[in-house]
């Protein structure tokens, strides 16, 4: 067992730990999974186990995860291991390009799907596995070289070994660009001898090999003198195959200063830049599921909205009226002189039976109020801010410059929850006196903004939504975002909040 691989998962959450376990378990049967519920745990768990991949959550008390990743591409035990970041804000570039910063390989939001989390363990797994393999090789070849060095120290046959060995290839030009001489292991990499290049070719050697752009780039560097590096460019193998090359090189000059020739390496990089390709275009997929999630995430508010007006016609139609006729049945029995007796419980019947009324009938309102589907959403926002003013005690008021009388119900269920949770949202966090809600109808959107006289807060632009009200504020972007709507928050300490939702028509 002590053989067996590791897979670490990094979560405050116990339940997110346990379903990740779960699912490793199956996808994964041949790894051992650890958990750890704290950033400083994971660490130390990470230093003594060394996994093969780390699951990190990025909101975690104490430190979160990307101040636990720093820590751990830190240090020189763990900063070879893949880091997958798991956050419900993974989408946001923000949060991905600090998690890039920090060392984080990948990301995959919450809730995640199945599928995509084993598939990005599996590239994790793959990076892991190919690091290991190239860190042995370059071990192997830190031996071989040190090796060499000691047999043929200060002789010419350490360099032809070293060059023949690696995937490399070492060149040298005169002022004309004429190649005067090339390493052996080019024909390795492109095909060519260095007999069919040497005194007889330029340096892009053919117009099959190389482009044009290294001769002018080389041409240029001659007149001024001066080295480069990491110059990637596409040669041709002899065989027609595209190979990716890195390019450096170095001015010789003599005695008096004068350009005497360049001297330079050629590395091949193709399987680097395909790894790199490929990476993008995971990727690319994972982008196109997000966008996927955030259609569905729609598509569930409208079901849910239309499931919540199901209901509330069913309290209307069905219970409402069913109640009703028994209250007025009850109520004809207590003008008769024969149910003296039972006078009492009759009337204590009626007060039960009109409370449950009453209560049916606030449900039904709070489901889904008639009056949006009837009156419109200016009518319902009306309706919804009076009754937060006689619940809370609070000043409300609306003011609507054009009525929006064309939305279909979709989009007016859509704005009226948005409103809904941003006054809530005041309720909660600004201790405001007043709610106002200004209603504006442009040419090709509307723009709704609830405003409030409370304590408000310092707002930077580009604020996450996690810092100013958490999952509320959060589903409202969701749901704008899938209909090309937005967001925007204009407050100071002490000033109040006001937050305008924009929506195209």
């Amino acid at each position: 067992m002590e053989n067996t691989k590791k897979i670490l998962v990094i979560d405050d959450k116990v339940d997110n730990l346990n379903l990740i376990k779960d699912v490793l378990h199956i996808s994964h049967p041949e790894y051992k999974v650890i958990l750890s519920i704290s950033g400083e745990e994971g660490i130390e768990l990470a230093k003594s186990e060394l996994p093969e991949t780390i699951i990190l959550d990025i909101l975690m008390p104490g430190i979160d995860g990307f101040e636990t990743c720093q820590h751990l591409k830190s240090f020189e035990a763990t900063s070879h291991i893949p880091v997958l970041m798991l956050s419900a804000y993974g989408y946001d570039p923000e949060f991905r390009v600090k998690g890039l910063q920090t060392g984080a390989d990948a990301f995959i939001s919450k809730p995640f799907d199945k599928n995509e989390f084993v598939a990005l363990v599996n590239v994790m797994l793959r990076i892991k596995k190919a690091e290991d393999i190239l860190r042995k090789q370059n071990q192997e070849f830190d031996i071989y070289i040190k090796k060499q060095i000691k047999e043929f120290h200060n002789s010419e046959d350490r360099f032809l070994q070293i060059s023949g060995y690696a995937l490399e290839f070492f060149w040298e030009v005169n002022v004309n660009g004429l190649v005067k001489y090339i390493s052996p292991v080019l024909e390795k990499i492109l095909g060519y001898t260095p007999d069919e290049i040497i005194d007889k070719m330029h340096f892009t050697f053919s117009p099959g090999m190389g482009k044009y752009r290294l001769s002018r780039m080389l041409m240029r560097k001659f007149k001024e003198v001066s080295y480069f590096k990491d110059e990637r460019l596409i040669f041709r193998h002899r065989n027609g195959k595209k190979v990716w090359i890195s390019v450096s090189g170095f001015p010789v000059k003599d005695d008096n200063d004068g350009l005497i020739s360049y001297r330079g390496v050629c590395q091949d990089i193709t399987e680097r830049v395909l790894t790199g390709v490929n990476l993008q275009k995971s990727l690319d997929e994972i982008k196109v599921y997000q966008k996927k999630l955030k259609k569905l995430n729609s598509d569930l508010t409208i079901a849910e909205e239309k499931e919540r007006r199901r209901i509330a016609e069913y309290l209307h139609d069905g219970m409402s009226q069913t109640l009703s006729l028994a209250y007025i049945k009850l109520t004809s029995l207590l003008n008769s002189e024969q149910l003296s007796k039972t006078d009492k419980i009759i009337r204590e019947s009626v007060e039960l039976i009109n409370t449950a009324i009453e209560e049916t009938r606030t449900l039904t309102y709070e489901l889904s109020p008639p009056i949006l589907y009837e009156l419109g959403l200016v009518q319902a926002i009306r309706w919804h801010l009076d009754k937060i003013g006689e619940n809370h005690n609070i000043c409300t008021k609306l003011t609507c410059f054009t009525d929006p009388s064309n939305l279909s119900n979709d989009m007016k269920t859509l704005l009226f929850r948005i409103v809904n949770e941003l006054i809530v949202n005041s309720l909660k966090h600004s201790s405001a006196k007043c709610i106002e809600v200004e209603v504006k109808l442009k040419e090709k959107y509307i723009q709704i903004s609830v405003i409030d006289d409370g304590k408000g807060f310092h707002y930077k632009p580009g604020s996450l939504y996690s810092d100013m009200g958490g999952f509320g504020l959060f589903s409202i972007r969701e749901r704008l975002d899938s209909i090309n709507g937005s967001l925007q928050f204009e407050s100071k300490t002490g000033k109040g909040t006001k937050a305008t939702v924009k929506v195209p028509i």
